[in-house]
């Protein structure tokens, strides 16, 4: 079978908050599938989301025949960053401190100033679309060539290849991100997990049963799991 490689190349800024230090929004170079079905246009959600509660499980659930890794750095890269400072306080520089009681934005996370460190223009990152029912060529075809991602809505290019996998039975070891919630069962052993927001990921891990091996060439082999669905676990 053949499954699909994408390769993600920023052409700007994108900017997630992976974590918060102090005034500094921090994003990590990794690409939660959450984002990725939206941004690939898999999955449509809420315009104007007055809520602010995810729709992840409700807006996905019709996808049953393709599976989206969350994206990590190319191996042998590293990621490009920017920092930027800004300042959101009026001109007279005075703020009203309110006790916490009574402070009205005590629920909304609005800085008036700090800084953020957001991917730069031309980092690569990486993740793979696996295909259930229809050919790799047919998901291909309704992929876009660009996508937005992050709070900023950044531009990023995407370069798809396409590699032979098989499918085997037995011990194997992933190495390649997922989402915490996709595959019902946690690894054995050997496991690297990410805390991320809204799921973690799990960066390695040992299993038993039937993978997937994607071959990429000059021993380069990258095994997944068969049983993938995006929040399996959550539905």
């Amino acid at each position: 079978m053949e499954v699909l490689e994408a390769t993600l190349r920023t052409r700007g800024e994108v900017t997630f908050t992976s974590r918060e230090v102090g005034r500094l929004a921090d994003t990590e170079p990794y690409i939660l599938n959450t984002a990725l079905y939206y941004a690939l246009g898999l999955a449509s959600g809420r315009y104007v989301d007055t809520s602010y509660e995810p729709t992840y499980v409700e807006d996905t659930a019709d996808i049953t025949d393709v599976y989206v890794s969350p994206a990590a750095p190319v191996p042998e890269t590293s990621p490009n960053y920017v920092t930027t400072t800004y300042n959101a306080t009026r001109d007279e520089y005075a703020e009203v401190n309110y006790s916490a009681q009574d402070d009205p934005n005590a629920k909304q996370n609005l800085p008036s100033y700090g800084r953020r460190r957001s991917l730069a223009h031309g980092t690569p990152l990486r993740f793979f679309v696996i295909p259930r029912g229809p050919s790799a060529m047919e998901v291909d075809e309704r992929l876009p060539q660009y996508v937005r991602l992050g709070k900023k809505r950044g531009k990023a290019r995407l370069d798809i290849q396409h590699r032979s996998a098989t499918r085997q039975s037995g011990e194997f070891r992933l190495n390649h991100p997922i989402g915490a919630y996709d595959h019902p069962e946690p690894p054995e052993g050997n496991v690297i997990t990410k805390s991320m927001k809204p799921t973690p990921i799990v960066m390695q891990g040992d299993y038993t049963g039937e993978y997937l091996t994607i071959d990429r060439g000059a021993d380069d082999r990258v095994r997944f799991p068969t049983e993938l669905t995006f929040l399996a676990t959550k539905r």
